[in-house]
């Protein structure tokens, strides 16, 4: 699934743009997953991030800490690349 940033809210886009720069972005993804409704499957959710190879099984295996991280690879992406996509989730 693509998501162009037209196809986000104003604030949403500027949310997730904020998570997308340079530095420690926990802030930014933290205040993401507070003000907007952030979920998805879990396996699902591990699959995606599996293909990374950027984390474990174990860290995987934290639903609350994937769906930060697939805000903060959304935010990553719509910054460099005005789209994010989610293959499969």
């Amino acid at each position: 699934m693509n998501v162009c940033a037209d196809d986000l809210s104003a604030e949403l886009r500027d949310a997730l743009a904020d998570c997308g720069k340079p530095g420690d972005a926990s802030q930014a993804v933290a205040f993401v997953r507070l003000q907007f409704n952030v979920t998805g499957d879990p396996e699902s959710c591990r699959k995606f991030l599996s293909g990374y190879g950027a984390w474990d099984d174990d860290e995987l295996s934290d639903h609350d800490a994937n769906l930060n991280r697939l805000v903060w690879l959304a935010g990553c992406d719509l910054r460099e690349s005005g789209e994010f996509c989610f293959e499969g989730y």
